[in-house]
């Protein structure tokens, strides 16, 4: 952008060209896709479309050591994830975000009991500073032929599975978790799982735990003077405005009327962890938070997340949505597309209108999208075999039942996580997908999604057999809800 002013002499000017504020961060841009809780009551964490998840706690009643203990009827969750923020957004410098994800627990009756856990695996207590250690799973489960693990604490300890064989491996923090081995057989999820609890200790010999280095990472404050408490391997006791003053309660500070943000220093009452030697005792530590001003969001292309956009094998452009603002229009390509004789990479830019809650709304962006053009002859020759489910509007709309994929089609895409853009053939020819959803098994997937089913892979097909979308999909108990993974 430049900036022309006309002046006249004897004046002068110094300028600065004007900088665009970034967006901020919130929980509708982290837009967490795949949260779901099986009916074991293991939690399969979301991965969001920005960021990524450090660690989750509920205060649900069932909820310990990073999982819910099974229920008789289907049952709400509340899961709240700490989520680290990326950069390119006006609040990274918090660095952590909290967003809490709503899921219906399934009942422990929704599948058939098929393998049974032998005993139980002992706890393991291990020094910091990569010390390992290697558990044979194949003696705590019966009628297992495959492993898993679940792990919500990977600050703490690191975990790989191969075969049978786990291997714990430590970091450079102490404390104490419980992660989970999961034995399951080849008909899962139709059939239960059977879940160990591993409880595990890392220990720091000879060191006190203190504020040096500071335990805690990020946190913000809003406006309106509400505290997000920053991340802590410690647990957060309260916070107060003082070293060993009252703690806050609610934990609120002044609003800030302004429009810039500003630095604000709290301290918070801290529990050392178990693994140092000082554990259990009161430590107070200092944090200075980001508090926000009034100034209104940014809009950008990142928070309208373009979808459904496709060119026919003519060269026509579609619309399509966006998540958040409307797509108004495009810029037309010059010159217009022809048709191709190959599957080609198009680039177009369509106009978004910004929507209430965010500067300057009513007016336009300029949003571009890499955009398949299907050739004019398609790719349907030889192609990897795998079969979908009857279509849906929406993937939210398998969250009524289970469905199987059942109709044999081919796919250009080598593997599962490159359908994006792939083109998918029926009998040889293109296959009409009418943008609708489909269930997809192959490579080595499940056979069947929907209620029950945990994750599944979905992908959206346009009329011209293009994958405009490849998601990995979860349904939310029987409501008809669900969250996703754009892959």
């Amino acid at each position: 952008m430049s900036t022309k002013i006309n002046v006249r002499s004897p004046f002068y000017l110094n300028l600065t060209e004007p900088v665009v504020p970034l967006p901020i961060y919130d929980c509708i841009v982290a837009d967490l896709r795949g949260f779901a809780i099986d009916n074991q009551g293991v939690i399969t964490e979301p991965t969001p479309r920005y960021g990524i998840v450090y660690s989750f706690t509920s205060a649900d009643a069932g909820f310990a050591n990073g999982k819910f203990a099974t229920v008789t009827t289907p049952t709400e969750r509340l899961v709240t994830f700490t989520v680290t923020i990326p950069a390119g957004f006006s609040n990274t410098s918090d660095l952590y975000l909290e967003c809490g994800q709503h899921f219906t627990q399934p009942a422990s009756t929704t599948c058939t009991p098929s393998v049974t856990t032998s005993g139980s695996i002992p706890s393991q207590s291990l020094p910091t500073g990569g010390s390992t250690v290697d558990i044979d799973l194949s003696g705590y489960f019966t009628g297992e032929t495959k492993y898993a693990v679940n792990n919500n604490n990977p600050a703490l300890i690191t975990t790989a599975l191969s075969g049978s064989t786990l291997t714990l491996t430590t970091n450079g923090l102490a404390g104490s978790a419980t992660i989970y081995a999961l034995g399951r057989d080849n008909s899962y999820p139709t059939t239960c799982e059977a879940v160990q609890p591993i409880s595990i200790t890392v220990t720091a010999a000879g060191v006190d735990f203190d504020c040096t280095p500071s335990p805690l990472l990020g946190g913000s404050i809003a406006a309106d003077g509400t505290i997000t408490r920053p991340v802590s391997i410690a647990q957060i006791q309260g916070v107060s405005l003082t070293n060993g003053g009252a703690l806050l309660s609610p934990e609120t500070v002044a609003a800030n009327t302004g429009s810039a943000s500003q630095p604000v220093t709290l301290w918070f009452k801290l529990t050392a962890p178990t693994g140092y030697n000082n554990a259990g005792s009161t430590v107070w530590c200092s944090s200075t938070l980001t508090q926000a001003g009034t100034a209104p969001l940014i809009f950008n292309c990142t928070i309208a997340s373009l979808t459904g956009q496709k060119i026919a094998t003519d060269g026509s452009i579609s619309l399509g949505t966006a998540a958040y603002g409307t797509v108004k229009s495009f810029t037309p390509p010059n010159p217009p597309f022809g048709t191709v004789s190959t599957n080609t990479t198009r680039i177009v830019e369509f106009q978004v209108e910004i929507p209430s809650g965010y500067a300057d709304a009513g007016t336009e962006i300029n949003c571009s999208r890499e955009i398949i053009q299907p050739a004019t002859i398609p790719v349907c020759g030889l192609g990897v075999g795998l079969y979908i489910s009857v279509g849906k509007p929406f993937f939210t709309d398998f969250c009524d039942s289970v469905y199987s994929a059942f109709t044999f089609v081919t796919s250009s895409a080598a593997n599962i996580n490159t359908l994006l853009g792939s083109q998918i053939c029926k009998n040889g020819s293109p296959f009409n997908g009418k943008n609708y959803y489909y269930i997809v098994t192959g490579y080595g997937t499940a056979q069947a999604g929907g209620i029950g089913i945990g994750s599944f892979y979905s992908m959206q097909v346009d009329s011209n057999g293009i994958v405009i979308g490849s998601e990995i999909a979860a349904c939310q108990g029987s409501t008809g809800s669900g969250t996703s993974i754009q892959l």
